[in-house]
């Protein structure tokens, strides 16, 4: 008989002998890893993140060095999907926001938007419900569409349009309730 079965037979009580009978049995229990209450930034992390990819890392280590990105920032650009938009965003429109956020972070601007006191909420951000139909919630990289980022101010930014219009973002407060990163969508 194998150890592992001996032990079970001990356990149940099918051995013969002294050692049949488990006495002074205390079960203890460790205290939680967990704290009693969550810190902010811990209540919008994804429930079940997905699995970070060798190919993810790597594309956020490229976007981190060479243009100078917040490792977050680069972390979550490197998840966006682009076969999977969130609903109900068509293919097209969420291309050209990963085009729009991968010239936005290549070209510098990180760098200047993250001294100037932008967050990326106010970059990256969407309405948690409906990402792409609430004006209000949408950040920066959601309006420029295509066009290009002309200035950035700390309280909005100019961008010129495809047409060559001059089109003026101001930065709202936002309700972080109902604002996510498009790459925390489930």
């Amino acid at each position: 008989m194998s150890r592992w079965h001996a032990r079970l037979a001990e356990l149940r009580g099918d051995a013969l002998g002294p050692s049949a009978h488990v006495q002074n049995v205390q079960i203890v229990r460790r205290p939680s890893p967990v704290p009693p209450f969550e810190p902010f930034e811990q209540i919008e992390q994804p429930c079940a993140p997905d699995a970070w990819t060798d190919a993810q890392e790597e594309r956020a280590a490229i976007v981190e060095h060479d243009g100078g990105v917040p490792r977050d920032w680069a972390e979550g650009f490197a998840r966006l999907d682009p076969t999977r938009p969130p609903e109900p965003v068509s293919l097209k429109r969420w291309w050209r926001f990963i085009d729009d956020c991968g010239r936005f972070l290549d070209g510098g601007w990180a760098q200047r938007a993250d001294a100037l006191g932008w967050g990326p909420l106010h970059l990256f951000g969407c309405d948690r419900k409906r990402p792409f139909a609430r004006l209000d919630h949408r950040g920066l990289l959601w309006e420029v569409n295509g066009g290009r980022l002309i200035v950035l101010y700390p309280d909005g930014a100019i961008i010129e349009t495809s047409t060559g219009d001059r089109l003026r973002y101001r930065r709202q407060p936002l309700n972080v309730r109902q604002v996510v990163l498009p790459w925390k969508l489930s």
